[in-house]
């Protein structure tokens, strides 16, 4: 009497929709493989591709992944393989579009009040020389009302400069960086106040940065004179961190790959 031989037991990853698992092992690096119940493999994908991405958005200040079309591809090379890491680099396509608004500009004059936290430097100028007076850690307070038909932008500097307590009147001359743009600090420049006992060729400003928003900061192109500041202090570590996060993106490739067809 002939015996039917047993069927062979199907794996665990083998009883889940490979393309649901490839989704989401796309989506966010380790999900697929938790999904097939695979949770070492999943956990290991999951902590190995996101600490070398972000570790690589940490070494680059937050401008390292960022999508600016080239005309050739319409895509540039390093956003390719960074975009393949899934969520955390899908937001750069909307950040770019949200900087190209024309709305996405330096302010030079406020509608409504600004408070911040400030970190800078207090700067004297007169004619052919600059000089850095001290460090500057405290909040910038600024408003813009009309001086007749002229906007005028004052407020006031309240902190330390150096460790020592000192308010600044600020008055006459105010700039702050675009609201949308790489980096989570967002350059400031304002002029302070004339004093009595001051050169009159003379002429005071703090210079620093104030936060800027995680919404309007994460994978949001840099301008070009972010990019020359950021290659001039970190320079060659920039470049390591662009690696980083290109790194994470082709590895998460290989972890798609063994959600959907299994161990090698």
């Amino acid at each position: 009497m002939p015996v039917d031989s047993p069927q062979p037991r199907r794996r665990l990853w083998e009883e889940k929709n490979p393309l649901i698992a490839g989704v989401l092992a796309y989506l966010i690096p380790g999900a697929g493989h938790l999904y097939q119940g695979r949770w070492f493999k999943g956990i290991i994908y999951f902590v190995c591709i996101l600490g070398t991405f972000f570790g690589g958005m940490k070494l680059g200040e937050g401008a390292v992944v960022y999508h600016l079309p080239n005309n050739r591809f319409g895509i540039s090379l390093n956003y390719l393989a960074q975009v393949c890491v899934g969520m955390p680099a899908l937001p750069a396509i909307y950040q770019a579009k949200r900087a190209k608004d024309p709305a996405n500009r330096p302010l030079y004059e406020l509608n409504e009040p600004l408070v911040a936290p400030f970190s800078g430097e207090l700067v004297t100028s007169s004619p052919g020389q600059e000089t850095i007076v001290g460090h500057l850690e405290g909040t910038v307070d600024l408003n813009t009302a009309f001086n007749g038909s002229m906007p005028e932008t004052s407020g006031v500097f309240r902190g330390t400069l150096d460790g020592e307590k000192v308010e600044l009147r600020l008055v006459g001359g105010f700039s702050v960086d675009r609201p949308i743009s790489a980096g989570f600090r967002r350059p400031l420049e304002a002029v302070v106040a004339r004093q009595p006992d001051q050169h009159p060729h003379e002429s005071q400003t703090i210079r620093g940065t104030i936060p800027r928003s995680f919404a309007d900061a994460y994978c949001a192109p840099p301008d070009p004179d972010k990019l020359k500041d950021l290659h001039g202090r970190l320079g060659k570590f920039y470049d390591l961190a662009i690696a980083f996060t290109m790194i994470a993106g082709l590895l998460n490739v290989l972890a798609v790959w063994d959600a959907i067809e299994g161990p090698a």
